[in-house]
Formats: structure tokens, sequence, C-alpha cells
């Protein structure tokens, strides 16, 4: 309870952390409840095409008068479900292949380092769409799966840097001494060391992800879900034709608004998550150095021990 209230005074702390932390739990929530709350009518109702903003449709309506609002709802589900599971896959093979190379060392490492080099120094993006292509994405699951496959080589070689440094450390040796497993090693001495850093790369993967899904889906690599935001964006842009129509503005509005704020709550939440879950981090932001007593000037002690003087004389 203690560690939890700590957590949240450090994010309280952090004013764009907070604001990225409250964000993305309306996301969430949203997500989570929105669908169950909110009903979905796909049906075509073109008298009320382009409709603006109003009390029966919050966000207005798209080019066939389906409710945007409605679509907003049911599709950050899916958003969020594609970016979240992607980066956890992300986050399983970086820190196990990361952690393999860095305490294996020999073949093993220098075939892993090879593999990060090769990853981190071409583009992952046109690759992916190769991948797609070559190997169709059906489902959810497939489309995750394409996602973390080339994504995780800078986490591997941050973990890696991190072990070989940790390894080295007093109480990792008196581990050794004393007979301990490596497994033990590495979950109980050396994986809290990095879980600050392994949240918050968690939370800009799943950005990463979002984004990187939205270009599959929009050149259509990946499955088609009418809800989704990218769809939202690419029927407003190509079926519309609301770059150019002003009456359908909204329809370009509305999805790329949720996809900002959604990311932009991401980035914030991330540069404060660090700070939160390690102990180091907060002990130096809640550090205030001591106040120093404000010295009268010169002249005026001056004059008050001369004033002394005069009168003891």
């Amino acid at each position: 309870m203690k560690a939890i209230k700590s957590f949240f005074r450090t994010m309280y702390n952090n004013k764009q952390a907070f604001i990225g932390m409250i964000i993305l739990l309306l996301f969430v929530l949203m997500a989570t409840f929105g669908p169950m709350i909110v009903p979905l009518d796909m049906g075509t109702d073109f008298l009320n095409r382009y409709q603006m903003p109003s009390l029966q449709h919050p966000l207005g309506t798209d080019y066939v008068g389906n409710d945007l609002f409605q679509q907003i709802v049911h599709g950050s589900r899916s958003v969020l479900f594609i970016g979240l599971l992607a980066s956890l896959f992300t986050v399983i093979l970086g820190f196990a292949l990361g952690a393999l190379a860095g305490f294996a060392g020999g073949i093993i490492d220098k075939i892993i380092s090879l593999m990060i080099q090769i990853l981190v120094s071409v583009p992952i993006f046109p690759i992916q769409l190769i991948i797609a292509v070559v190997f169709p994405v059906r489902n959810v699951l497939m489309l995750a799966v394409v996602l973390a496959a080339l994504s995780w080589g800078l986490l591997a070689r941050n973990v890696r840097a991190t072990i070989l440094s940790l390894k080295e450390r007093e109480f990792v040796l008196v581990c050794r001494i004393m007979g301990l497993p490596k497994r033990h090693i590495i979950f109980k001495e050396i994986f809290p060391n990095i879980t600050s850093y392994l949240a918050s790369t968690f939370v800009l993967n799943t950005n990463s992800a979002i984004a990187t899904s939205v270009g599959l889906m929009l050149l259509g690599m990946a499955p088609y879900e009418p809800t989704h935001w990218s769809i939202m964006l690419s029927n407003a842009s190509v079926q519309a034709n609301s770059g150019m129509n002003t009456a359908g503005i909204f329809n370009m509005l509305v999805p790329t608004a949720a996809f900002v704020l959604l990311q932009m709550s991401l980035i914030f939440f991330a540069n404060g998550l660090d700070e939160a879950l390690n102990p180091r981090l907060r002990v130096s932001s809640s550090y205030k150095s001591p106040k120093k007593k404000k010295q009268k000037p010169l002249a005026a002690k001056d004059s008050e021990e001369g004033g002394t003087c005069h009168a003891n004389s």
C-alpha cells in the first residue's frame, strides 16, 4: 500500500506524466466498458450524413450517416489491444534474448549481438510490410507477432548492456559464491533493477506498435475492422474525399485527434513511469537542497558593530 501511494505521489508531482496517466486511463476505461454502454449502429442513413456535433451525435456522422462517437468507442478496444499485445511480445522477446546474451557470452552472445546490430541498423517498417505480404495477416495475434518480430533489437541491446554491468556487482558475485542458480540471479537479483526500464519501454513500444499497425491497415495488410480508427481515417480520405469536402471535415479530425491524444498520453506517461518505479530516481527528484541563510550586507553589519561599540563606550 505504501508503494502504491508513493507511485501516485511521484506521478502527481510530475504534471506531464500525471496528465498522460489520466488521459490514458480514460482511453482504457473507454476500451474496456465503452462497447458495453454505447451501442453500435453501422447501418446507412444518408439523410443524416455529415452531421455536425450535437447531443444526438456528439462527434458528428460520417459519409454514410454512421455516428463517429460510436465508432471511436468501439474501435478503441482493437487499437489498444493490438498495441498492448505487440508490445508484450516485444518486451518478452527483447528481455529473454538480451538476458541470454549478457549471461551466456561466447558464441551465443556474438550471434545475438549480430542480430541486434542488423535489426537496429535497417528500417523496420518496409520489412514488416514484406512479411505481411508473404505471410497474410488473418487475425490480431498474427498482426501482433509481425509487429514484435523485428522490434526487439534496441531493448535487447540495452538489457544485455545492463546485465553485463550488473553481473559484476558485489551482490551478484555473492550469489555466485553461494552457488545460487542463474535463474535466481536473473529473476531475483537483476530483474528488479531493470523493472522500471522495462515498464517504460513497454509503454513506448505500445505507442510505436499502434502507429505501425495503423500504417499496415491503411495499406490493406492487416485484418479489416470497420470501427478501427485507421479504417475510419482511410474511409474519410478515400471514400468521402474529406480532404476537399468541408462538410466531412470531422471524418478526418475525429480519428486523427483520437490517435494524437492516445499517443501523447502514452509518451507523457512513459516519461514519468521510470521515475515512479525507480527508487533512486524518486529520491533524487524529491531531494531539495537546504535553504541558505540570508546574509546581511557587509556595510550593514559594520554599521551595527560600530553602533554597539559606541554604546559600550
